[in-house]
């Protein structure tokens, strides 16, 4: 059934996204060729200017939909038949998260993308393009020097990230199902719960951080090795990540105890 739920979703956000994609992109490249033909041209500034102002769209679309496709589809009037579906909770919301997560995910490499484009236009037949295999050498030398670290590091930076993005939607799910608790004041309660929620993880975060460099400071040997810079750096992102797992894992079992237990849809 969560196949299913997921087909759904995509259906339902697809043709927003797929429009402002494309928009993006088309501007990126106009932009690219009219600065390159004229970067004093009115014309060429204003499609510039355009194609940031779509950029910002496409983020503020991104953070809106996971918003209103969980608190329409599941806490408003599209609940009761939601909820009325041979499915649990942890499905219905698994099926937001995980659609909210590839989106996030798209806009993000459309963003890099159409940048790229940008730049590629902009610098086309020029020296700094002809200096790309060189750079990408540059880069290829780097991961041969530091052998499997640089490619563990690269692969455990994307984990991180792919789980402080998941925690922050769960986190925003959460804070729904909070703001959902006070019928009269649903808006602000959310955004409330939202921040107190993210301020908290970050406290917790940063607090063990510094605690961490301070030790760092103190005794910077540990055996007989230096660690008063790799240490550090290492202890931090792992100890990141485990929090960012923990939270993640509060949000979700919080959100479904809420929806299970505490929803009210009349």
């Amino acid at each position: 059934m969560l196949k299913q739920l997921l087909k759904y979703e995509f259906k339902a956000t697809g043709r927003t996204y797929g429009g402002l994609y494309l928009a993006l992109v088309a501007l990126a490249v106009l932009s690219g060729f009219s600065l390159r033909n004229s970067s004093k041209d009115n014309f060429a500034s204003l499609l510039l200017f355009a194609y940031m102002v779509v950029a910002v769209a496409v983020a503020v679309v991104s953070v809106m939909t996971i918003v209103t496709r969980f608190t329409r589809n599941l806490l408003g009037r599209e609940g009761y038949l939601m909820h009325t579906l041979p499915v649990t909770e942890s499905q219905l919301i698994l099926s937001k998260l995980i659609s909210s997560v590839v989106w996030m995910l798209c806009s993000s490499i459309v963003g890099i993308f159409s940048f790229a484009v940008m730049l590629l236009a902009l610098s086309l037949n020029s020296a700094a393009l002809q200096q790309l295999p060189e750079l990408w050498q540059k880069v290829v030398e780097i991961f041969r020097m530091t052998g499997s670290s640089g490619w563990l590091w690269l692969i455990f930076e994307t984990l991180n990230g792919l789980v402080a993005l998941v925690s922050s939607i769960l986190c925003i799910y959460a804070a729904c199902m909070i703001g959902h608790q006070f019928k009269k004041h649903m808006v602000p309660a959310g955004i409330l719960a939202f921040f107190l929620l993210s301020f908290l993880q970050n406290w917790l975060s940063s607090g063990v951080s510094s605690a961490d460099m301070l030790q760092a400071v103190s005794d910077p040997t540990l055996g007989g090795v230096d660690v008063s810079i790799a240490a550090p750096s290492a202890f931090t992102t792992l100890f990141g990540l485990a929090v960012s797992i923990a939270f993640a894992a509060g949000y979700f079992l919080l959100t479904r105890w809420l929806m299970e237990h505490k929803l009210d849809l009349e």
